[in-house]
């Protein structure tokens, strides 16, 4: 079983996958509310960082 490849994803299948990460996010953080109030500024900065490199990755048309 190859467990990386290349798929194309249905709006569908990409919803669903959305869903189930917030679903299971709202859990998580039921459960370390605390821990995430005393460090939400570091988990934003976090957040914000990783979103870097995919931000770039989608505007840069250097790969088509």
């Amino acid at each position: 079983m190859k467990l990386f490849r290349a798929k194309v994803w249905s709006v569908v299948d990409i919803g669903l996958l959305k869903w189930c990460c917030i679903l299971l996010g709202m859990i998580v953080g039921a459960y370390l509310a605390d821990f995430t109030k005393r460090y939400l500024w570091v988990i934003a900065l976090t957040a914000l960082l990783a979103g870097i490199k995919p931000t770039i990755s989608y505007f840069r048309h250097d790969n088509e």
